[in-house]
């Protein structure tokens, strides 16, 4: 009987102490989902300004032609099926190469920055601001916070980039989707509004 009374008694604790966790871990991915759609967004757009819009790739139809000949159809390699999976498959690979970089002055958020630019631009790390050794700011945390953005978003982020890397400004101007993608899929949304970490202390408590 008093295995039994010992027993329970550890199992409450053990249980206890672990819910606590779940509930901390669910509210730490929503404060990164700002700075996480950031990061997928502008991994994308570099992605999709890597490859010349007007390249093609052969699919696997083929048409008639008016003189009764097969020929192979030809697609915009940016927006075919492989390209776009490649890219959705390996953006959140790329997250070691992020740290959270103190928090975001509008939105009261996790900052989370790029260590070395994408595009060879200037990078401005704070020393006082990166927090790498917080338990809760790990590349593990923050690769598995982009997982679950992009298993949660991956049909909207697809359909917003295939229509912005159709538009003229891309094909033709050769001019990066990025601004527009990093407004239409991430700023516009709640969870990067000023007021979305007042939910999440709401939540907290």
């Amino acid at each position: 009987m008093v295995l039994i009374v010992l027993y329970a008694t550890v199992l409450v604790a053990i249980c206890s102490a672990q819910f606590p966790e779940f509930k901390q871990e669910f509210i730490y991915e929503d404060e990164l989902k700002c700075s996480i759609c950031r990061l997928v967004v502008d991994e994308i757009s570099f992605k999709f300004e890597s490859v010349n819009p007007k390249a093609k790739i052969e699919t696997g139809m083929a048409g008639i032609t008016p003189d009764g000949t097969y020929k192979q159809k030809k697609i915009p390699y940016l927006l075919s099926d492989s390209h776009i999976t490649e890219i959705l498959d390996l953006v959140c690979d790329n997250s070691w190469h992020y740290v959270q970089m103190g928090y975001d002055p509008i939105n009261k958020l996790p900052h989370i920055q790029r260590m070395n630019s994408l595009r060879g631009d200037p990078v401005n790390l704070d020393g006082s601001k990166i927090n790498i050794q917080d338990k809760e700011v790990t590349p593990d945390k923050i690769k598995r916070a982009c997982f679950s953005f992009v298993e949660k978003y991956e049909d909207e982020v697809v359909a917003e980039f295939v229509k912005l890397v159709q538009s003229k400004s891309f094909v033709e101007k050769r001019k990066s989707p990025l601004k527009k993608a990093l407004k239409r899929l991430c700023n516009d949304k709640d969870f990067c509004s000023p007021d979305f970490h007042k939910t999440l202390v709401k939540t907290e408590l």
